[in-house]
């Protein structure tokens, strides 16, 4: 495997291990979120920033010896049709998440028997609806990465397979 493809897997592996207990745990308490994610976002940091130092150490080894060869047009190639998917799907997940808000949240006067408020400071969203609504735009944003991951698994699957 190329480093790329073992970047790519460890990044598919780490977003996962790290961001599926998060939403789980979030899909439960939403309110819980704060301390949570920064728990998942230190994890996953600390395991890629491992990994990566490892495994630049290897390739570069690999490298000097000549076993390895550089980066070429495939590798930009395999990267750019994964960069374009996620993006689909991100574009995707932002525009469900428009949707929802725009028509599931529901928006309260801040004071009651008013007529439609014409002030934006008298408008209240439920905190548990906002933060599920953040929680949703998150996952997607989360989706998408593991879908820019998975795909160069898969270019680079394909092209080992032949």
């Amino acid at each position: 495997m190329s480093f790329h493809e073992k970047s790519a897997w460890a990044s598919l592996v780490a977003v996962i291990c790290a961001y599926l207990p998060y939403f789980f745990l979030v899909a439960q308490h939403p309110m819980a979120a704060v301390g949570l994610f920064w728990v998942a976002a230190a994890g996953l940091g600390v395991v890629l920033a491992v990994f990566h130092i490892v495994n630049a150490l290897v390739t570069r080894s690999m490298r000097l010896r000549g076993d390895t060869p550089p980066i070429d047009e495939l590798d930009r190639f395999i990267e750019l049709k994964a960069a374009k998917l996620s993006g689909i799907v991100l574009a995707a997940a932002v525009f469900c998440w428009i949707l929802f808000c725009i028509y599931a949240i529901p928006v309260h006067l801040q004071t009651a028997g008013q007529s439609p408020a014409t002030d934006v400071a008298q408008l209240q969203v439920p905190a548990l609806t906002a933060m599920t609504a953040i929680h949703w735009l998150f996952a997607g944003w989360v989706i998408a990465n593991a879908v820019y991951y998975g795909a160069i698994v898969v270019g680079y699957r394909r092209m080992a397979l032949g």
